[in-house]
């Protein structure tokens, strides 16, 4: 694998700095680099590897406020502190950053696919740090590619998310942050792919009526947060459905589902939306049900964070997904 300088930023160790209690305490004292320009070819099992994909050309597209190219650094600084368990033998490793120069998101969306799927090939567990949402179109291809020929064998996509992101494309059929499960739904019906599509989340007054038929047509499922608030009974039982039919999942978190009091510093604050402890329920049952092949984070725009609290919340969630995984 051969990542230019333009598009890539091998990892370095200056992030990965912060108060070392003991020996190993602390997640900045685990961390290996690995450059994808010079990848073994196996990687140790149950390795996982974070990935950054520094871009907000999608963002941008879809007319949102800017900032979310950042976003992996801040990241990095806030999963440095996450305690470590003694009894944690997972390989983790930091494989540097894609980055989308030129304004090229096709093409960043590309690399990122190629690195994650030799990544996967190699036996890792991959975790994407956004980057706006762009990022799950350009991880699912990767994905995809490395997950089993079989035609039976598909890749379902669960979408924590205020919005759909199922927007029509934009001219000379051009992608945004707003489009990439309606780019997904298109390459797996043009590949004859098995996937489905479930959004948790959702607001009622953050998506159009145009947005909510598009969804009914190509039935994915999806549940409201106020569902998720007032009834999670009924919410579990709907992700349990879903869950119980996927065979393989690629899971993606956009922060703007949580509500702009927890998480301010993403592209497009919600006033009404969940709260951390709302939201981390349904996320270890999707980790529980022990069919996650990926995981991306999106959205995380440090310019507008308030004391580093939602690249926090973000760490949080990655290591959920660290500890949990099969």
């Amino acid at each position: 694998m051969i990542l230019n300088s333009q598009h890539y930023q091998p990892p370095t160790s200056s992030p990965w700095n912060g108060r070392g209690d003991t020996v190993s305490g602390r997640l900045f004292q685990h961390i290996q680099l690995l450059d994808c320009n010079k990848l073994p070819s196996l990687l140790p099992k149950q390795s996982v590897v974070l990935l950054g994909f520094a871009c907000e050309e999608g963002v941008k597209r879809n007319l949102g406020r800017p900032g979310a190219a950042q976003g992996p650094e801040s990241l990095r600084k806030a999963l440095c502190n996450i305690p470590f368990s003694s009894s944690q033998t997972r390989p983790i490793y930091d494989a540097g950053t894609i980055l989308c120069p030129d304004e090229d998101l096709e093409k960043a969306q590309q690399l990122l696919g190629k690195t994650v799927t030799g990544l996967r090939e190699r036996g890792a567990f991959v975790i994407v740090l956004g980057g706006g949402h762009e990022v799950a179109w350009g991880n699912f291809q990767g994905l995809v590619a490395a997950s089993s020929p079989s035609s039976t064998m598909g890749v379902d996509v669960l979408n924590f998310d205020t919005h759909f992101d199922l927007r029509p494309l934009l001219p000379e059929n051009r992608g945004s942050s707003g489009t990439s499960f309606h780019q997904i739904h298109n390459h797996c019906a043009a590949h004859q792919i098995p996937s489905r599509y479930a959004c948790f989340g959702i607001q009622s007054f953050g998506n159009t009526q145009g947005v909510f038929e598009k969804a009914n047509s190509i039935n994915a499922t999806h549940c409201l947060a106020e569902t998720m608030i007032h009834h999670p009974q009924l919410a579990h039982e709907a992700l349990g459905t879903w869950l119980a039919s996927a065979q393989q999942i690629h899971l993606t978190l956009c922060l703007d589902v949580l509500a702009a009091a927890h998480a301010p510093g993403v592209s497009a604050p919600q006033a009404m939306g969940l709260a951390p402890h709302n939201l981390v329920p349904f996320f270890r049952q999707a980790l529980e049900s022990g069919k996650v092949i990926g995981f991306d984070v999106a959205e995380l725009n440090p310019l507008y964070d308030r004391d580093d609290q939602t690249a926090k919340l973000a760490a949080h969630f990655v290591a959920e997904v660290i500890t949990k995984i099969n």
